[in-house]
């Protein structure tokens, strides 16, 4: 629900933060402490700050901004990253540009809105240089007035904010213009599933695949379960996870839902299954557990936001690629390599893929802002600076080519050393989108293009992504079993999904379970006469498993 400001609410002297079925928030001494409150709660709950309302203004036509350039978007010395942040966080609204710029100056106007990064719907310049600025920015506002709600208007001279303002419309100065904080981040928590609702996903799958899930089931589940299969989660999926099988773990509960059952797998087992949760009331609780850790480190990271609001604005990609080049001269240590490679599919990127369209970094590599290079994401472990020289980030046609300077500190050395050893062969880079045009999507939301991108950072990184230690709930889970006995995973978590579900095992899946076994406890070498039993072998098998993977 969008959030206004007014001045005519009757419970307040002053100004008013209001919803937009007219509930009142708070009142304010100040107008600029009403718009701050609007900005600040529109933004929590993902919603939108419609400025302020007022019976002059089209409360009923799509809604829009204004903004001035010069002395406004644009100073002597570069960009106002503050004005551009809050225009970011206006959603499905048009960003109008009103300057007194004449027509004549467009091409040079255009190239510089572009060189700054800034997204725009329209450009409105003045026709004739001897039109005064004042009445020309009133007269368009008033036509704009007749097909926009217009919410806030930001222009640095007073004169155009009282002629804004006379028609009903929120004037901002640049510097009462709310500090968006920078929603980009760089997410640390691995998103992995772990092996056992990877099988858990396949089982679901094939549980569809036989016409067992039912018809509620959507096309967007079936999708993300196979993403889960093949191990890909977005923070969002996790968040989702969460919610659904908490709301449904009395599904479990169901006469259907036991093996021995005629109608097992019932619907909503299957529907537990692809979401990660197994089809015993044990797995899922296992799986809300692990999920429930994750979402804890996710808002650790996200401290601050709101909890369980998991999504963020920025992304990271992760490329591995040959031709990394350390040399040293009088200038320093020089690391040269790609952070992205132009037209390479991703892969599978959590349901869907993508790749980087030539041109995609232009914007922000003609932009003044300041990009640096870190040390594993560490904002802590600067390696260069576009702003200091010793960072150099250009496109060719193979993609994004970085070329540092790396200072003579631990972490350049390090990385040095590490790069010339071979042990780092990876850049990531990392990225959000601006408010429209920045990617394209086919029609089933599987194939995603960049095609113009606003970059934060470049990072020399280990590989794969995230240290082992950032994302697993316990160390010895089944994933790090399945590493230390050298099996895969994936296989390993799919026999113990039919052992748990009271299914028959194959002679290989036997094989591996011996071989998991054999390599975490060997047995000693007097065997126990008293376990004869082929079934007794097992089942003490299966316990010294469930043991070493601490369940």
């Amino acid at each position: 629900m969008p959030y206004y400001i007014t001045d005519q609410n009757p419970e307040c002297e002053g100004w008013a933060t209001v919803k937009e079925d007219g509930e009142l928030l708070a009142c304010h001494a100040t107008k600029q402490d009403a718009i701050d409150q609007g900005v600040a709660v529109a933004l929590a709950e993902d919603s939108t700050f419609e400025g302020e309302r007022s019976e002059q203004r089209l409360d009923s036509g799509p809604p829009a901004v204004i903004v001035d350039i010069d002395g406004t978007l644009l100073f002597n010395d570069g960009v106002n990253e503050r004005l551009v942040r809050y225009l970011d966080s206006f959603d499905d609204t048009e960003i109008i540009v009103l300057t007194a710029r004449v027509e004549t100056d467009r091409s040079t106007t255009l190239d510089e809105l572009e060189a700054a990064g800034v997204d725009y719907d329209q450009l409105i310049m003045k026709p004739d240089a001897d039109l005064d600025s004042a009445d020309f920015k009133e007269g368009e506002a008033v036509r704009l007035l007749e097909t926009y709600n217009v919410m806030v208007a930001i222009d640095n001279d007073p004169d155009n904010r009282e002629r804004f303002r006379a028609l009903g419309i929120t004037a901002l100065d640049t510097d009462e213009v709310p500090d968006v904080a920078d929603q980009r981040e760089i997410r640390q928590v691995d998103l992995t599933p772990p092996a056992y609702m990877r099988a858990s996903a396949r089982r679901g799958l094939a549980w569809h695949e036989a016409g067992l899930s039912g018809d509620g089931l959507t096309p967007a589940t079936v999708s993300e379960a196979r993403a889960m299969a093949d191990g890909n989660m977005t923070a969002d999926k996790w968040v989702r996870v969460r919610a659904f099988i908490a709301r449904h773990l009395v599904d479990l509960d169901a006469p259907a839902a036991s093996p021995s059952d005629p109608g097992f797998p019932s619907a909503g087992v299957v529907a537990i299954a692809l979401w990660g949760g197994g089809s015993s009331k044990r797995s899922a609780q296992r799986a809300l557990d692990y999920a429930d850790g994750v979402i804890g480190r996710i808002e650790a990271e996200n401290e601050g936001r709101a909890k369980g609001q998991a999504l963020s604005k920025m992304e990271t990609r992760i490329f591995e690629v040959d031709g990394f080049e350390v040399r040293e001269d009088a200038a320093g240590m020089h690391l040269e390599g790609y952070a992205a490679l132009f037209n390479s599919r991703s892969e599978n990127l959590g349901g869907f893929t993508e790749t980087i369209q030539p041109g995609a970094f232009r914007a922000s590599l003609r932009a003044r802002n300041d990009i640096k290079m870190l040390w594993n994401h560490d904002s802590g472990a600067v390696l260069g600076s576009t702003r200091s020289g010793t960072l150099t980030l250009t496109e060719d046609d193979r993609g994004l080519r970085v070329s540092a300077i790396l200072p003579n500190t631990s972490h350049g050395r390090d990385a040095r050393e590490l790069v010339a050893r071979g042990d780092i062969s990876a850049f990531s880079f990392g990225f959000s989108m601006p408010a429209r045009g920045g990617d394209q999507w086919n029609g089933e939301g599987t194939e995603r293009v960049l095609k113009s991108v606003r970059l934060h950072e470049v990072s020399l990184v280990a590989f794969p992504a995230y240290p082992e230690t950032a994302g697993t709930a316990t160390v010895r889970g089944l994933d790090k079993v399945a590493k230390r006995a050298q099996v895969d995973a994936d296989s390993l978590a799919d026999a113990l999904l039919k052992i748990e579900n009271g299914e028959d095992i194959t002679s290989d899946d036997r094989t591996l379970l011996q071989s998991v076994i054999n390599e975490l406890a060997p047995e000693p070498e007097a065997k126990d006469a008293g376990l004869e039993s082929g079934l007794e072998m097992l089942a003490l098998k299966k316990k010294k498993l469930q043991i070493l993977m601490g369940s």
